[in-house]
């Protein structure tokens, strides 16, 4: 067992800063809340999810798509202004039930671009206007926190291969696709007790690197007391078949554990969709994307409500870099947009339902450059909403430098707890929004 190969084992972070957690097994009575974070990696078409169904924006979508617009008679109604993908039907069952708020038209207000590197950089730094940022808007939120327990186990957990950019600086964070390999298996079987035994008193000390070594440990001994495979979800939930299915299923495990989650993040990629799209309702965007986003959002909401109470404690937020562009291509697909959605979810008597913010419309002098769904909501809105209400975190000034227009969307339930920031000169937006 080299050096680097115990070092990538234990999954050291950067401390970047940010200041060091203390780690032990959190108390089972713990009840604050908790955000998970599903970014669509690629770009969502969220205007093949949520197609409009009525007005002039009708014609104009069938118009600008008319091999890839989702037939009337195929799409399930909503709200009578938009429906829904028929791939996306437990979308439905949520939106029926309170559980799903949408909030159209969001984006970067400050610097659109239509890079799927600058703009998912941008998006996860939580600084819009500023390229490079040291540090994501997940780990300012750590940073900032004024309710987090002294001591508690695995408080962030990017369920990846990698740590995404929203929890850059945070040296807590566990960063874990498969917990069947987070072990100390670089070494000859004969030494696995051994290692355990001696690794912890190597990293005693309160040193950064200790600390962060310590703690890779005591998430080792976590994780490893688990038994994820043999894991039954409950509700008679059905995750679907995949990567994203798994890591939500992992998620949805931990969260149970009782170890004092915040923050979780996880990526759903491959949607750029620039060909192949599919005809309307069926193809690779609903067969190989939408379905198992529906499916798996619905199972993971019935997995945590089968008992105890994490579902009221959890929300989840799901967005994506950019939209794609209003008219469809040549090649059957769509190419990069602008403004999109994000979703949040949760359980009904946390999430305020139904579709929010100002749709800008799809004639040609509504969209943006003549080509893109116009943005009207800034996504630090709609984030900021959640952090205060559901985090109890209104420190907005250090998780989002610079930012000063929030007001409430009204799609989360919970307190405000800096009444400044229902001051109506602070709205980005004079009306459109339920208080």
């Amino acid at each position: 067992m080299n050096r680097r190969g115990f070092l990538k084992t234990l999954g050291l972070a950067s401390a970047a800063g940010l200041g060091w957690r203390n780690l032990a097994f959190a108390d089972a009575s713990d009840t604050q809340n908790i955000v998970v974070v599903i970014f669509l990696r690629g770009a969502c078409d969220f205007l093949n999810i949520f197609p409009p169904v009525s007005g002039a924006d009708r014609g104009h979508y069938e118009t600008a798509r008319p091999n890839l617009h989702i037939p009337l008679a195929d799409t399930l109604p909503l709200d009578g202004q938009f429906g829904l993908h028929p791939a996306a039907a437990p979308l439905k069952t949520l939106f029926d039930n309170n559980q799903l708020a949408i909030v159209r038209a969001v984006g970067n207000t400050l610097q659109p671009s239509r890079s799927h590197f600058d703009a998912q950089a941008l998006l996860e730094s939580g600084t819009p206007g500023t390229k490079g940022t040291s540090s994501g808007w997940l780990a300012r939120y750590f940073a900032t926190i004024p309710n987090l327990p002294p001591s508690i186990s695995i408080p962030s957990v990017a369920a990846s291969s990698y740590t995404p950019t929203s929890f850059l600086g945070d040296p807590a964070v566990l960063t874990m696709d498969d917990p069947d390999y987070f072990s100390l298996d670089n070494a000859h079987w004969a030494w696995d007790e051994r290692l355990v035994s001696t690794l912890p008193n190597l990293y005693a000390g309160d040193s950064p690197v200790e600390q962060a070594g310590s703690q890779a440990i005591t998430a080792m001994q976590i994780i490893g007391s688990q038994d994820f495979s043999g894991y039954v979800p409950g509700g008679g939930a059905v995750y679907p078949e995949g990567y994203f299915g798994d890591q939500l299923k992992m998620l949805a495990q931990i969260i149970k554990m009782d170890v004092g989650l915040r923050m979780g993040a996880l990526d759903f990629g491959g949607w750029d969709t620039h060909s192949d799209q599919g005809n309307g309702i069926a193809g690779n965007f609903a067969n190989d994307l939408v379905t198992p986003l529906a499916n798996g959002l619905q199972a993971f909401l019935t997995d945590l409500g089968a008992a105890g109470n994490y579902l009221q404690r959890t929300t989840v937020i799901v967005q994506t870099e950019f939209g794609r562009r209003v008219r469809e291509n040549a090649d059957y697909g769509t190419d990069h947009g602008y403004g999109a959605d994000i979703l949040i979810s949760g359980d009904a008597s946390q999430i305020i339902g139904g579709f929010h913010g100002i749709w800008p419309g799809l004639a040609a002098n509504q969209l943006f450059e003549g080509m893109d769904v116009a943005v009207t909501t800034d996504f630090r809105r709609v984030l900021s909403e959640v952090l205060i209400r559901r985090l109890e975190n209104p420190n907005l000034g250090a998780i989002f430098p610079g930012y000063t227009g929030y007001s409430p969307l009204g799609v989360v339930q919970g307190t405000d707890l800096d009444p400044i920031y229902d001051n109506p000169s602070d709205e980005i937006f004079s009306d459109g929004f339920e208080d």
